[in-house]
C-alpha cells in the first residue's frame, strides 16, 4: 500500500512539474513586406528583432502569423486571432498596450548622383518630381505635407518598390522612403535589366529623424516584460547590432 501511495505521489509530482514547465502559446501577428518581414523565407529585419526579444522569454511558444498591416490592426483590436501585433504606430487606433519603440524606419530622399541635386532641407524638394510611399505626406511633417500638396509632380505609391523603380527609370527625380527598403530594392532582379546600378550611384539626403513603431499587446503584464527585454537588449548593443547587420 505504501509503495502504491509513493508511486502515486511521484507521478503527481512529475505531472505537476510538466505543467509548470509547459510553454504558453503566443500568437504574434506580423506584416509581410521586404526587407523587414518576409513570409516566403521567414526572414527580415523586424522578424529577427522580434525573435531575439522573445528568445529572452523562454516560457512562451511563439507562433508567427503573417498578414497585411491593415489586418494586423483589426486583429489586435478584436483579440480573436493574435495576442501580439508587430509594427504598430503610436498614432494608430490600436486598442492595446504598446511596447517601447523598437522597429525603426529611416526615411530619406534619394536621387541619382549624376543629377547632382542639392537637397539639404525639405523645402529644397519643391520643383522636383517625387515618388513617395503611400501616406508619406501625413508622416513626414507639416513642411513636407505643404510641399506635397503644392507640387504637381508629387506622387505616392502603395508598393514601396515602385518608388525606387520610378526614380531608377528616370520617371522621377527623387525617391522618398526608408533606406533599408531602397537598398533591398537595388538588389532586386527587377532592376538588373535597367542598367548596372549600385548604392554608390545614388545620393542619400537625410532630411528627417528616425521614426519608430511598436509591438501591441492584449496583455499589459506581457508588454511590461517585453519592455524590460527591449531595455536590456538596447543597453548591451544587441538591437543596434541587428540593425547594422541589415545595412
Amino acid at each position: 500500500m505504501i509503495k502504491i501511495l509513493c508511486r502515486f505521489l511521484l507521478i503527481s509530482l512529475l505531472c505537476s512539474s510538466s505543467l509548470l514547465m509547459a510553454k504558453q502559446d503566443l500568437k504574434v501577428g506580423i506584416g509581410n513586406f521586404a526587407p523587414f518581414l518576409q513570409e516566403k523565407n521567414h526572414q527580415g529585419l523586424f522578424l529577427e528583432l522580434t525573435e531575439e526579444i522573445f528568445k529572452q522569454l523562454p516560457s512562451y511558444n511563439v507562433q508567427f502569423i503573417y498578414m497585411s498591416n491593415n489586418r494586423l490592426l483589426h486583429e489586435i483590436n478584436s483579440g480573436q486571432r493574435i495576442d501580439v501585433a508587430c509594427n504598430i504606430f503610436s498614432n494608430s487606433s490600436a486598442k492595446a498596450f504598446l511596447s517601447s519603440p523598437v522597429f525603426r524606419y529611416t526615411d530619406v530622399a534619394v536621387s541619382k548622383s549624376s543629377s547632382k541635386l542639392k537637397v539639404n532641407r525639405v523645402s529644397d524638394l519643391q520643383g522636383y518630381s517625387i515618388a513617395a510611399y503611400q501616406g508619406a505626406k501625413e508622416m513626414l511633417g507639416d513642411d513636407f505635407k505643404a510641399m506635397a500638396l503644392t507640387n504637381p509632380n508629387y506622387s505616392e505609391y502603395s508598393k514601396p518598390d515602385e518608388t525606387t523603380y520610378m526614380m531608377v527609370a528616370g520617371e522621377k527625380d527623387i525617391r522618398i522612403g526608408d533606406i533599408h527598403i531602397f537598398l533591398h530594392d537595388l538588389a532586386d532582379k527587377r532592376y538588373i535589366n535597367e542598367e548596372k546600378i549600385a548604392a554608390k550611384d545614388f545620393t542619400i539626403h537625410r532630411l528627417w529623424p528616425d521614426v519608430y513603431s511598436h509591438m501591441a499587446f492584449k496583455d499589459e503584464m506581457l508588454r511590461d516584460s517585453v519592455n524590460n527585454v527591449i531595455k536590456e537588449l538596447t543597453a548591451d548593443g544587441t538591437i543596434e547590432a541587428i540593425y547594422r547587420k541589415h545595412r
